[in-house]
């Protein structure tokens, strides 16, 4: 009996077609099973999917404790042109590994993932995120939510079998650039925010302290940073360091 493939989408959507819909990033998700609220912005999908190969030669960690589950899944992954650069026993010399620095794509295989698993896939992600694949016998709700707060990427229920390997690393890496996308998308905008809220303190003391405009006081700001080849946040921040060692 094949497994489902638990695929995240960070996307609301009201209406799911009976048959098959078509997800930004192009990858078509047929023969829909399931589907549950996770989060209010995040909805978990129990899909079939279709979609091309990437046909990439991948370094791979394998996380597996049962050898010869290991090596089926090895040999399955050397016959589509990936290496397993590492096997381990446990995921939690995940983080510590010199291999992460390497890797393409994290594989985790667990009869039944525990709160210590997530919680090293969850310090992995922080530090150096990669597509995860995990492969468990046996799961629930708790579980699920669980390995997508800790950067699971791919979640596959009773589905361990050596022709399905290829497209679920596809739908994984997939996942994982989306996913990394939006963060450096928010990253940004954080970013932006917190200059933004420099440049605007900046011009507040120089309006007080020197009794000018607020217009001024940014045209004073731009003058220093154009004079001194700098960024006008840069020169915003020098200028509240300043005032605030005088006050």
């Amino acid at each position: 009996m094949l497994g489902w493939e638990y695929i995240f989408c960070f996307t609301k959507l009201s209406k799911v077609s009976k048959k098959s819909f078509l997800l930004t990033n192009n990858l078509l998700l047929t023969y829909i099973r399931h589907w549950q609220v996770v989060t209010d912005n995040c909805f978990l999908y129990n899909v079939r999917v279709r979609l091309p190969s990437m046909n990439t030669a991948l370094k791979i960690i394998l996380v597996d404790k049962n050898t010869g589950r290991s090596a089926m899944l090895r040999r399955a992954l050397q016959d589509k042109g990936h290496e397993v650069i590492c096997r381990m026993d446990s995921s939690a010399n995940l983080r510590e590994s010199n291999e992460m620095t390497h890797a393409d794509v994290v594989i985790v295989n667990s009869d039944i993932p525990d709160d210590e698993v997530f919680a090293n896939l969850t310090e992995v992600n922080k530090t150096k995120p990669k597509p995860i694949v995990m492969f468990t016998e046996e799961s629930n709700s708790e579980m699920t939510s669980s390995a997508i707060k800790s950067g699971v990427n791919a979640y596959i229920v009773d589905g361990l079998e050596e022709n399905r390997v290829q497209p679920i690393i596809d739908v994984a890496m997939a996942r994982f650039r989306e996913f990394q996308a939006l963060k450096d998308e928010l990253d940004a905008t954080r970013n932006q925010l917190s200059e933004r809220k420099t440049v605007e303190k900046a011009k507040g003391i120089l309006m007080k302290h020197k009794n000018i405009s607020e217009d001024d006081a940014y045209q004073s700001l731009r003058k220093v940073a154009m004079d001194k080849n700098k960024r006008i946040v840069d020169v915003s921040e020098s200028v509240i360091n300043a005032f605030e060692l005088l006050d």
